[in-house]
């Protein structure tokens, strides 16, 4: 795992214990977009209590949906793995963020084997924004290659604070609001 301080597209944001963030408390952000506008990401570990099926009639599965961020929570956003999807946008390691939305329905009900998250909201940062959150030590940047977003769940942030190991391995196993301790 590295944390080399330097955002980009594909990296993953671990928030610090306490930031005092009632949405980005305890999150893990995929980056699909940053550079001189601003970043773009979603929150990975954030499940709405809805189902992809509670969007899409069709879709027999039961994968959730989750708050992106706390940004346009109103929108639906998608990730994929099909190049397939006409005007989706890659975004790193043969990923891509929405395309075509009648494109993207009928390949995850014909497809068993698309790899997806859906996203009510997303999280954005205005140029230099992120930066200044990071310098003030809100996020670590974790930087990853082999980073694999559709493997992450609401687990995800207490196992990467296990993986930072010393100090934070006491979060990993903290309540979600350590003040109702």
């Amino acid at each position: 795992m590295q944390d080399n301080n330097l955002p980009k597209q594909g990296s993953l944001l671990i928030s610090k214990p306490l930031i005092g963030d009632g949405f980005f408390e305890q999150s893990v952000v995929l980056l699909t977009e940053h550079n001189e506008n601003g970043t773009l990401g979603f929150t990975l570990n954030k499940e709405s209590g809805f189902l992809v099926g509670d969007f899409i009639d069709e879709y027999q599965g039961t994968s959730p949906v989750i708050f992106g961020g706390p940004v346009e929570q109103d929108a639906m956003f998608y990730l994929h793995d099909s190049q397939e999807i006409i005007d989706a946008t890659p975004v790193g390691n043969g990923y891509f963020l929405g395309g075509n939305f009648e494109a993207f329905q009928t390949s995850l009900i014909n497809d068993p084997y698309l790899r997806h998250r859906v996203f009510l909201g997303y999280s954005g940062w205005s140029p230099g924004q992120l930066e200044g959150e990071i310098e003030d030590q809100t996020w670590f940047v974790i930087n990853d290659p082999s980073l694999d977003p559709f493997e992450l769940d609401t687990n995800a942030w207490r196992d990467y604070m296990k993986k930072l190991g010393g100090e934070y391995l006491l979060w990993a196993n903290a309540p979600e609001d350590p003040w109702m301790n």
